[in-house]
């Protein structure tokens, strides 16, 4: 890079960094997973075991476009009333970045998800009340005796945080792990370890888990499965590579399996459901609830015990 686009560079990410003033101590705030602002101008924030809340700052419309456009040009791009939506990562913080700007929104909006900077152990799910202590064990239990655990909820139900609470066990053991994601969301203190950072259209999930094998891992994690790299992780699985987690995006432990489905059948005609049902040794749902105090709730944890005239076979396991 030459010493004028550097200096440019530079310039455009003070700019930006100003810019964010109003929501930086939330930037900089490990508990703080999300923040966001909608067009009235109030930012929210989602903190880790309290859930979602009005922040008490208001920003002006001229001041979150100001963010967005920065942010646009920081990644070399425009939004406009043409291309009026942008995803971007957030310079300096590595933050997803989802934002919107009119005709589509009735003013400048933006969501910011923040990679974790911690890693909350089970232990924090027990003391939250979102595990009990006879769950988390069973669950640590499966990570040492390799189940496929496949983790769902909606968006922003805590999936990534939840995976990073099973990978501190995994870190536990002597195993290769290999993760596949398209952020660095995913945290393991394993001592061996591959990172696979995919950027499709270049390289995908489905390249990063074909290659995976060559690689020699022990165990294949996938941030979140997509498209029809979900047949290659489930053949990776059930060839010799258990111990997998994965995340994806599903209504209730049972849709998990039906959404897999789907999304084999981006590639092929039908779904293998008997590979499915043989590849995923269990199910944890998690959903956003404000009822509960952490904000989050585990609706469901299941063992996946086969498949039978197109019905799955779960079993709630006894704790």
């Amino acid at each position: 890079m030459t010493p004028q686009k550097e200096l440019s560079r530079t310039r455009k990410y003070d700019a930006l960094r100003t810019a964010l003033n109003p929501v930086m101590s939330y930037l900089d705030e490990p508990m703080v997973l999300e923040i966001m602002v909608n067009a009235d101008g109030k930012v929210w924030i989602d903190r880790f075991g309290e859930g979602m809340s009005f922040s008490g700052v208001v920003m002006i419309s001229d001041e979150v476009e100001r963010i967005v456009r920065l942010l646009a040009a920081a990644m070399n791009t425009e939004v406009n009333e043409r291309s009026p939506s942008l995803s971007a990562k957030l310079p300096g913080w590595g933050a997803r970045v989802q934002a919107s700007v009119p005709p589509i929104v009735a003013a400048p909006v933006f969501s910011f998800r923040k990679p974790a900077k911690l890693v909350y152990p089970i232990q924090d799910y027990i003391d939250c009340s979102i595990l009990t202590d006879r769950e988390a064990e069973f669950l640590k239990k499966a990570v040492r005796e390799k189940k496929n655990i496949l983790v769902g909820g909606g968006t922003g139900s805590g999936k990534t945080t939840f995976v990073n609470a099973l990978l501190q066990e995994v870190a536990g053991t002597n195993d290769r792990v290999y993760i596949v994601e398209d952020n660095p969301e995913l945290q393991c203190d394993a001592e061996n370890k591959v990172e696979i950072f995919v950027q499709p259209p270049v390289y995908t999930h489905q390249k990063a888990i074909m290659d995976a094998l060559r690689f020699r891992p022990d165990r294949i994690i996938v941030g979140e499965v997509r498209d029809g790299a979900a047949i290659d992780m489930l053949k990776a699985w059930n060839t010799g590579h258990p111990g997998g987690i994965a995340t994806i995006h599903a209504n209730s432990t049972g849709s998990m399996l039906d959404r897999l489905c789907q999304l084999c059948e981006e590639v092929m005609p039908h779904a293998p459901r008997y590979l499915i049902a043989d590849a995923i040794d269990i199910c944890v749902h998690l959903r956003r609830d404000t009822g509960h105090p952490a904000g989050r709730s585990i609706t469901g944890i299941m063992e996946v015990t086969g498949e039978s005239q197109g019905q799955w076979l779960l079993r709630k396991p006894v704790f």
